[in-house]
């Protein structure tokens, strides 16, 4: 089977964790003998060469679409995307896309992001499939654009076990991040952006220190547009001694985190969180996860067994689960944590890669 891969988002030297997940895809299939081409954008850091990335990406999309053929145009990120695309179709009728959407691809995070939805309704109708990283997914992209059938789950490419897993010797991992081995950690990843929950991580730090002082410290990893914003709110919540930001690192150092810190903390607001790769790879470090009960986390957290749930956008509540959290036994700890491990493994690449060719096969 030839099968033409399509994304604007794809890893690079410089920024090596951006769209690593579409790495992961296109490795599965390769490694289920299917013929990869790709067509990839990488990220770019200036307006300028935003645009002109993007012109080429369409022009390649299009001249490629159309002098070539294939089984199937596997697309990852519908919206920016679905231009060529679609011109594509009025072209070739018959060309059958498979699209992948991920997250703010359906659920735009920002206003100006609504303008690309007209044409993902109309890309993800004229696709000949459909994936969805998680069944919430499915069930959203179902009733926003009214498709029902064809529309798989495949959770964004699972989580790699050669990076991802628990140390049986830690002393590395805090050596390398820094960091002693005698303190206890909770910790986040995410960029600091909007809809990312950054603020209710903070400020439920500052209420948990303030009603009852731990030992913990906490960790942020992550950088951002509202990284000034960030930094603004630790000097006013006076948390400079408490909390270690770290900026974004690459995969192999987020493991380092994972396995320096007793639970991961995901305060995402965003309705668009397909799955949240970020928790099942803490729970492969064998880390509860204390999470939104939102979006895709609601498919694979479970509250009081592999992890703790709070209400979006509660400072308060996230707070009190993190005090639930530090209060538990030894035991009730080490119960969650082999919880956790045991819901990542159902995630795994090695558990998940088959179901992939699959849908493409069927």
């Amino acid at each position: 089977m030839n099968i033409l891969l399509i994304s604007n988002m794809y890893p690079s030297d410089r920024f090596p964790s951006y769209g690593v997940f579409v790495r992961n895809t296109e490795n599965i299939l390769v490694n289920n003998h299917m013929k990869i081409d790709k067509i990839v954008l990488q990220k770019k850091t200036k307006k300028w060469s935003k645009l002109v990335g993007y012109f080429f990406h369409y022009a390649n999309i299009l001249t490629t679409g159309l002098t070539r053929k294939y089984d199937y145009i596997y697309v990852h990120y519908a919206s920016h995307n679905a231009l060529p695309l679609l011109l594509l179709k009025k072209f070739k009728p018959n060309v059958k896309i498979v699209t992948n959407v991920h997250g703010s691809d359906v659920v735009p995070e920002v206003p100006s992001q609504e303008k690309y939805q007209p044409r993902v309704k109309k890309l993800i109708q004229q696709s000949t499939k459909v994936i969805t990283p998680s069944p919430y997914y499915k069930k959203l992209v179902g009733e926003k654009y009214n498709v029902h059938s064809n529309v798989y789950i495949f959770p964004s490419g699972g989580v790699d076990p050669s990076i991802f897993h628990a140390y049986e010797d830690k002393s590395h991992a805090f050596k390398e991040l820094n960091l002693d081995p005698a303190q206890k950690y909770l910790g986040c990843v995410s960029r600091i952006d909007a809809g990312k929950g950054w603020e209710y991580y903070l400020e439920a730090i500052a209420l948990l220190e303030r009603n009852q002082p731990t030992d913990y410290k906490y960790i942020y990893v992550g950088s951002g547009k509202d990284e000034d914003k960030f930094h603004q709110l630790v000097s006013e919540l006076k948390l400079e001694n408490k909390l270690i930001h770290f900026p974004l690192l690459p995969q192999s150092s987020l493991a380092y985190v994972y396995n320096v810190i007793d639970a991961f903390v995901f305060p995402t607001v965003r309705k668009g969180e397909s799955l949240g790769l970020v928790g099942l790879e803490a729970m492969a470090c064998n880390v509860p996860v204390i999470g939104s009960r939102i979006g895709g986390l609601e498919d694979y957290i479970k509250d009081r067994i592999n992890g703790l749930f709070f209400e979006p956008g509660n400072s308060q509540e996230l707070a009190k689960a993190m005090q639930d959290f530090i209060n538990l036994s030894s035991e009730e700890h080490r119960t969650m944590a082999n919880n956790a491990l045991a819901t990542a493994d159902l995630y795994k690449i090695g558990n998940i890669s088959n179901k992939l060719p699959e849908i493409f096969m069927s």
